[in-house]
Order: C-alpha cells, then sequence, then structure tokens
C-alpha cells in the first residue's frame, strides 16, 4: 500500500516537471540521458562508498572480538 501511494505522489510531480520542462525548450530525452548519466557514472561511486563502509564496519567487528 506505502508503494501505490509513493507512486501516486510521484507520478503527478514527475510529469508536472516533464510539462513544465516541455515548456522551456528541454524534451524528454533530456531526462532520459541524465538518468542514463547518472546510473552510468554516479551511481558506481555511490555502490563503492557504501561497499568500502561495509567492508570497514566488519573489519572493525572482527577486530573487537
Amino acid at each position: 500500500m506505502k508503494m501505490s501511494y509513493l507512486l501516486g505522489l510521484l507520478a503527478p510531480v514527475i510529469l508536472g516537471i516533464i510539462l513544465i520542462s516541455n515548456f522551456f525548450g528541454y524534451s524528454i530525452y533530456f531526462f532520459l540521458g541524465m538518468i542514463e548519466w547518472a546510473t552510468k557514472f554516479i551511481l558506481p561511486w555511490i555502490i563503492l562508498y557504501w561497499l568500502i563502509r561495509l567492508i570497514l564496519s566488519l573489519e572493525k567487528k572482527n577486530t573487537r572480538t
């Protein structure tokens, strides 16, 4: 139920952003390109950061015992 509620709130916001951006001359392809760029370049760094934090926390846990 929470997921459908979230999608119900998120869908009009995304639609509004797309409509407003079309008014200023940006197309849907701009947003698709930004999503592609973010998943290609930013997401791996975020995953690497959390992987390093996990390894460090596991090392701390093992050195305490």
